[in-house]
């Protein structure tokens, strides 16, 4: 027993070195073995074990030799990544749309495809192979997949409800690991919406952020410390069900099963009552048009109270707002800004998220990437 609990020991070590190597290269790429033993504090036999072991797996390519910068000794064999040494999926499953992406490990998009949402699993999977043969990329090529679906999804990845596609209790992540080779990850979409602004759109990598997704509905996601929260149920986030004093001095309450008290007021549908919707009601803002003045004022005051005890709760570094109204609220997000600085001491950056559409499904391999390069470095029982 104590030889084997040394032997998953040293193994945990190599797989955190390994990691720290790779993640090492990808930030001060070109980079020698020399200095990343020095940088690391790692031995030379160490590194170069695993800098082997990374060029056979082509995660990492040899660009060729460098002189020393003394002009004294050897050249140096200089080191890069290849992100295009394996490929990964990511599907967003929407209410009417499902957007499934293929990129490289930095997240160059290299398949893209929209099509109406499927609910039946066969279907998911018929959709998921045909994306892979018109691509080309070979299924052992394929580093892992992620899934983002428009509802409450559980840490093992059952759907316990989405109500747009009729899952209740699904064991969606199962029954896709159980098909394809590769690893799958199953989310929530808003999360993953979340992660994908943050690995490359306005999150810009911050730790700390608030993403709200304003679209027919409103969702929102937290990310503290770098990692997503989920709530004892895995329902953190619904900013929704917000609702004030005078709200509930008027009875106007949140109920299981229909649109919350802060959905009222301020999603697309709550919008989508007045002539022109959303786009059109801001469009006519930006002119000055005295007509729905009143209409987006109450709008900017109801949704700058959220967000000031969302940052008074939270103190996020970033608030992201993303979602199909947000493509339209130019006009109006500084003045959000100025609202939510007056309601609140603690002072968080308000902006606009900007990866549109593709958030859901850039997300969903970002959050696959991470579970899986948390998988590797811990000890196999």
């Amino acid at each position: 027993m104590e030889k084997s609990g040394n032997l998953g020991h040293l193994e945990l070590i190599r797989r955190i070195n390994r990691t720290l190597i790779l993640n090492t290269v990808k930030e001060k790429q070109p980079i020698s073995r020399a200095q990343i033993s020095k940088t690391l504090k790692l031995s030379k036999t160490t590194v170069s074990a695993i800098v082997e072991e990374l060029i056979k797996k082509k995660l990492l390519v040899e660009y060729g030799d460098c002189a020393s910068p003394s002009g004294v000794g050897r050249p140096s064999t200089m080191l890069g990544f290849n992100p295009k040494s394996a490929y990964c999926i990511g599907v967003d499953i929407g209410g009417t749309k499902l957007l499934l992406l293929i990129t490289d490990l930095v997240g160059n998009i290299t398949y893209e495809v929209k099509i109406p949402t499927k609910n039946r699993v066969e279907e998911l999977i018929g959709i998921i192979e045909n994306a892979l043969n018109e691509s080309g990329i070979k299924q052992e090529l394929v580093f892992g997949m992620g899934i983002g679906v428009p509802g409450t999804v559980m840490a093992d990845g059952t759907v316990v409800r989405a109500k747009a596609l009729c899952w209740n209790n699904l064991p969606l992540q199962k029954m896709m690991n159980d098909y394809f080779p590769f690893p799958v990850y199953v989310g929530n979409d808003v999360n993953l919406a979340a992660l994908g602004e943050r690995w490359l759109g306005s999150g810009d990598q911050t730790d700390d952020m608030l993403f709200i997704a304003l679209g027919t509905g409103i969702g929102s996601a937290m990310v503290c410390g770098g990692q997503l929260i989920y709530g004892a149920q895995g329902r953190a986030g619904e900013i929704g069900y917000y609702l004030e004093s005078r709200d509930a001095e008027e009875g106007n309450l949140n109920q299981l099963g229909k649109q919350g008290v802060l959905e009222q007021k301020c999603s697309g549908t709550a919008l989508d009552q007045y002539e022109g919707g959303a786009e059109a009601l801001f469009l006519s803002y930006s002119r000055g048009e005295a007509n729905v003045t009143e209409i987006i004022e109450k709008f900017i005051r109801d949704f700058s109270v959220a967000i000031a005890n969302s940052i008074s709760l939270l103190n996020p570094s970033k608030v992201v707002i993303g979602g199909g109204v947000s493509d339209s609220m130019g006009a109006v997000i500084h003045r959000i800004r100025e609202e939510v600085s007056k309601m609140t001491p603690i002072q968080a950056d308000v902006c606009l998220a900007n990866l549109g559409g593709k958030a859901g499904a850039l997300g969903a391999i970002n959050f696959a990437s991470i579970q899986i390069e948390q998988q590797d470095i811990q000890v196999q029982k």
